[in-house]
């Protein structure tokens, strides 16, 4: 259903073998992140995914980024892998463990990074990533993960999950849907894919608590946050929904106004450059 957290095997793996990584993610305040998948993870910048990297059976990795990041970097040679290949847009990576650090060192994603600024995948990805480092290390709010789907999903994707606190170490889902005030989308449409995600998340209420309570305690534990405290959490319901909007006040108060006339209880938070 959904499993975005690494076995036990695999998470001893992380821990044994990517400290280095971690400590760089950490020490990055929110510009990089590291978002865990089904087993695997994709280390973001900005809200870009940088590379994807996979297990491999064999005790290497996997690692995929696309070639518009990678292509002609520092990074692209054969000293810091056993082999590259060419796939369709992407460059498949296969790196063994004492090449991981070399691989993944500072002055390479810093590069990679700097390709991501020149392609700049859009303003709306942008103001989700300030969302979510300026949120960094806050107890009351964790915004634990983003691009959210599962295998009933059907390629929808949640934007943002957070875990609101209740009291102590219990905390509820919060699912924030983020637009521009100039989307489009910023209507009645939005309103009713966030109370989709909201029933969705209820009928599978526990399969999401499980997911989440492993996915908190692994990250914890890999030193990528310091608040909150907690080694673990418990998720409860209730399960709640807000509609984050960014800018653009001439065009999102109007739209805001009508969300909120037709969908009084829909909780909606205006972030403006207004002075």
């Amino acid at each position: 259903m959904i499993n975005r957290y690494f076995s036990d095997a695999n998470f001893n793996r992380i821990k044994n073998d990517f400290s280095f990584l971690m400590k760089f993610i950490h020490n990055s305040y929110g510009e990089f992140d590291l978002s865990i998948r089904d087993d695997y993870f994709n280390i973001y910048y900005k809200g870009n995914s940088l590379a994807k990297v996979s297990f491999q059976k064999n005790g290497n990795y996997q690692v995929k980024i696309h070639s518009k990041f990678f292509d002609k970097t520092s990074a692209q040679n054969p000293k810091f892998y056993s082999s590259c290949a060419r796939r369709e847009d992407y460059f498949v990576i296969e790196i063994p463990i004492k090449q991981l650090h070399p691989f993944f060192q500072k002055k390479h994603l810093m590069e990679l990074a700097s390709r991501i600024k020149i392609v700049n995948n859009g303003e709306e990805i942008g103001f989700e990533q300030s969302i979510i480092t300026d949120n960094l290390n806050n107890e009351k709010l964790i915004f634990i993960d983003r691009q959210i789907t599962d295998s009933e999903l059907k390629r929808k994707r949640l934007d943002l999950l957070a875990l609101k606190q209740i009291k102590d170490n219990k905390y509820c889902f919060l699912i924030c849907e983020v637009k521009l005030g100039n989307n489009i989308e910023l209507k009645a449409k939005v309103a009713s894919q966030l109370d989709g995600y909201i029933y969705h998340i209820k009928q599978h209420f526990t399969d999401y608590k499980n997911c989440y309570e492993k996915q908190y305690s692994q990250k914890k534990e890999l030193g990528l946050f310091d608040k909150p405290t907690f080694v673990n959490i418990e998720i409860e319901e209730p399960i709640e929904g807000i509609i984050i909007v960014g800018g653009y006040s001439g065009i999102a108060k109007a739209q805001i106004v009508m969300l909120r006339k037709t969908h009084p209880n829909l909780a909606v938070k205006h972030f403006t450059y207004e002075l």
